[in-house]
């Protein structure tokens, strides 16, 4: 019998090689054209096959605040491996995909980006649609004014212990890790906010729930397995869910909080509920409307949907860990900020002795009296947002001014950039607060300022967030002035972290106020 390479005029190999070069143009490199097509321009460098223009991300890191706004322009084409997306700095398309169309861009990545394990996957930030939508709804009247304002007494309580400290540091003189201090005060007043619960972190600096906690979000961007996901999301993704391995959590952390979310639920089984003004109750609620609190069956489609008890244990666990790294972070921040300039520190400290008075707490009106505390916080999520850019899908084909952006595409925002933008802010690498009084804030569009993003999808914490910092920092600053030592290092910032982490510990010193 002929074989096939006795039946061909020429060597198989010859036969093989141009169709292999044709297949691999028609899937590797045609498609990096998308952008001329559209009319977008690419980065000065092009992109290459398989990896895209993924290697200049490599080259400079995640968080980096080299760069501005300006250097992207307007708009400009990227791709992360093979996924073509769109960094979008123009203020008037920002507007249009987190308000005016936010219906084609709710989602925040692609569906092949998420990776289904229970209970993460039920976290909010991970959410599509209307699935997001009702969640969202029933989550949002933990962060009324009502129940912030129940919840100042539990805030003042464990800012006494942060007080208490700091004391210490006072009475020896020596200096501290910022971020050691405001990491435990942040803890105990997320755990007291998040679950009415007590964890004393600030004085059992070893309570295992600190540990699982800081280990959350503490992934680095120089891993080859979270490069393996981001750039090829679908491979990575049923491997991962096969496994039941997340390349951002670890299984024993989550392991560890769904134990002490199955703690929690019982507890208020017990109790009833009654007395508890956080957000965890709030879950148990909508949960309870569910005769079984099972994943399974179809949900309606705009009808409100009864949280599952994934959904609970999920936000529950996702809020914490959230909400505690972020809060310590900005905090630590600030005050190295203030420390670095007295002047600063001591315009917000007799702003805080005029909405206090002789009070030793802070109570929920002295906190809307704390407007230049409030701009400090402010200009110091400008410098440091706890996240580098912010992203959007296209749920569908969609116009977007003069560029038609196609269905399943993402859009990135470089909120970094664009805080660090000259053309947008004076002098953009100095702490001015005054960038943030009533009047400034009327003159600047809206999507200059972008730590909590903008629009129905914006964080759904900022005001309880914006609270808790205002009253640990006020207290803190009625007691003592914050100083540099010889030990305080100018900030570096790591740029392989997800969050703004300084390559060297904060050190401050603080001397009691006069």
């Amino acid at each position: 019998m002929m074989t096939l390479q006795e039946f061909l005029p020429v060597p198989l190999t010859w036969v093989l090689l141009p169709l292999l070069a044709v297949l691999f143009y028609m899937y590797a490199v045609r498609p990096l054209f998308v952008f001329r097509k559209m009319g977008v321009p690419g980065v000065g460098l092009p992109p290459l096959p398989i990896v895209g223009t993924s290697y200049l991300t490599i080259l400079s890191g995640i968080y980096n605040t080299q760069f501005s706004a300006s250097d992207f322009g307007p708009v400009l084409g990227v791709f992360n491996g093979m996924n073509p997306m769109l960094v979008v700095t123009d203020p008037d398309m920002l507007k249009e995909i987190f308000v005016k169309q936010f219906q084609n861009f709710v989602n925040r990545q692609s569906e092949v980006q998420d990776i289904n394990i229970m209970p993460q996957s039920r976290q909010l930030f991970q959410l599509r649609d209307e699935d997001w939508k009702n969640v969202r709804t029933q989550l949002t009247p933990a962060f009324s004014g009502s129940k912030l304002k129940q919840m100042i007494a539990a805030l003042n309580s464990c800012a006494d212990q942060l007080v208490e400290n700091l004391n210490s540091f006072a009475t020896t003189k020596e200096s501290f890790d910022v971020k050691e201090v405001t990491g435990a005060f942040s803890m105990d007043v997320t755990a007291r906010t998040i679950f009415g619960a007590e964890v004393n972190s600030q004085q059992d600096p070893q309570n295992p729930v600190i540990a699982h906690a800081r280990r959350t979000f503490n992934f680095n961007f120089k891993s080859p397995v979270i490069w393996f996901y981001i750039m090829f999301p679908s491979i990575a993704k049923p491997i991962f869910e096969t496994i039941n391995y997340h390349p951002f959590t670890p299984r024993d952390v989550t392991d560890f909080f769904d134990g002490v979310m199955e703690q929690l639920l019982e507890m208020r089984k017990t109790d009833g509920g009654k007395g508890h003004v956080d957000l965890l109750q709030i879950m148990i609620d909508s949960h309870k409307e569910s005769s079984n609190g099972s994943t399974d069956g179809p949900k309606a489609i705009g009808k409100k949907q009864p949280l599952t008890r994934d959904d609970v244990v999920g936000n529950g666990i996702g809020f914490f860990s959230g909400a505690f790294e972020t809060l310590s972070i900005t905090m630590s921040f600030a005050l190295y900020q203030l420390a670095l300039d007295q002047e600063i520190q001591d315009k917000a400290r007799q702003e805080i002795k005029e909405a206090v008075g002789s009070k030793e707490e802070v109570d929920y009106e002295a906190v809307q009296n704390l407007s230049y505390l409030e701009m400090c916080v402010m200009e110091t999520l400008r410098l440091y947002p706890l996240v580098s850019s912010i992203q959007r899908v296209a749920n569908e084909d969609t116009r977007l001014m003069w560029i038609n952006v196609p269905k399943g595409m993402s859009v990135i925002v470089p909120a970094l950039a664009i805080h660090y933008d000259p053309a947008r802010w004076d002098e953009p690498r100095k702490f001015i607060p005054e960038r943030f009084t009533k009047e400034e804030r009327e003159k600047r569009n809206p999507m200059d300022w972008l730590p909590f993003g903008v629009g129905p999808r914006n964080c759904i914490g900022m005001r309880l967030a914006l609270m808790e910092m205002k009253v640990g920092l006020a207290r803190a600053l009625m007691k003592y002035r914050f100083v540099t030592g010889p030990d305080t290092v100018p900030l570096n910032l790591n740029r392989w972290r997800a969050f703004p982490t300084p390559m060297e510990p904060i050190r401050l010193r603080v001397e009691p106020v006069d």
